[in-house]
């Protein structure tokens, strides 16, 4: 197996876990928080599809959010909370399988140029794109930071849930 099928694999596992995440939920469920300073649903979408697009955009294909969407959602960004500035529910949803699909069909392809270097003339801040010195790398960074933020929507699709039985 090479890498590009070992990455393939985690984003295939990551995808899934989102869509089941998020199946049958509202943007208001999206925007519950469990206590402490942990990330909403609607935010942690948001990053996701950041990042994903970010690496989109140094493998030199389609992007898919505009320069509001990541502001709200990039690195740094203030939290998302009910009644702050957030992207629609079912918009989060469409940019998971957007970003999704572009990184997941250049993967299978089993691209070259996985070394080569990444861009550095982002127009905005797009999940640390152009940060790496090759694609490798922001790879690498991206699928780890991914799976970390993928393992926080358990708990959230939980709260949710009790949210919808009271």
């Amino acid at each position: 197996m090479n890498r590009t099928e070992v990455f393939a694999i985690i984003f295939r596992r990551n995808q899934d876990a989102i869509l089941n995440a998020v199946d049958g939920l509202s943007h208001s469920e999206g925007l519950l928080q469990l206590p402490g300073e942990s990330n909403c649903m609607n935010w942690i979408l948001g990053h996701i599809a950041t990042y994903r697009d970010g690496m989109l955009a140094d493998i030199r294909l389609k992007e898919h959010m505009t320069e509001d969407e990541v502001s709200l959602y990039g690195s740094g960004s203030d939290p998302i909370t009910i009644g702050s500035p957030a992207v629609d529910f079912e918009r989060l949803i469409e940019l998971q399988k957007l970003t999704f699909d572009g990184l997941y069909v250049w993967l299978k392809s089993d691209p070259s140029g996985l070394e080569n270097e990444t861009r550095s003339d982002m127009p905005y801040k797009k999940g640390y794109a152009g940060y790496w010195d090759s694609v490798i790398e922001h790879l690498t960074q991206m699928t780890g930071h991914e799976s970390i933020h993928v393992g926080e929507l358990s708990a959230l699709r939980e709260l949710a849930l009790v949210s919808m039985a009271d």
